[in-house]
């Protein structure tokens, strides 16, 4: 750890730093445990800065060290996030591996094309497409006006 990351923090933070350099040593559980604290200081140190920031009424903050700390900090919080993706992603892959090998190859055909012919109107009643409420011209002009 470089001397101004040590300026920059205290004890606990510069553990909880030292530990996210070694994220591959750790259980998933001590992962997760170490992402939840430094996210925890992270965002204690942010609402720090906020604070400062609007005491001063928007002017340039003089004190970097908090900023410093900030960004030291988020740099650890993503180390270990990457380390937890990595892990998820290689069990999801160890995962789709096993049920591949549990499912039976397929066993059916190899053109799944069904060699039927079109299905049969299932009413042969009903007229073509195109007559007028299915019983054509000449029936329906005689019941509304009578025969012309």
């Amino acid at each position: 750890m470089s001397d101004e990351e040590n300026r920059a923090l205290d004890r606990h933070e510069a553990e909880l730093v030292g530990r996210s350099r070694e994220p591959a040593t750790q259980t998933d559980r001590q992962l997760a445990e170490l992402i939840r604290l430094l996210r925890g200081r992270r965002d204690r140190i942010q609402r720090m800065i906020r604070t400062r920031v609007r005491k001063a009424g928007g002017a340039p903050d003089p004190d970097t060290g908090a900023r410093e700390k900030k960004a030291v900090l988020t740099e650890a919080v993503q180390r270990v996030a990457a380390e937890i993706r990595r892990r998820q992603a290689t069990s999801r892959l160890s995962e789709a591996v096993r049920r591949r090998a549990e499912r039976p190859a397929w066993t059916g055909p190899e053109d799944f094309t069904p060699h039927k012919p079109p299905a049969e109107t299932p009413n042969a009643k009903i007229a073509p497409s195109g007559a007028l409420h299915a019983e054509g011209m000449r029936p329906a002009i005689g019941r509304a006006t009578g025969d012309r």
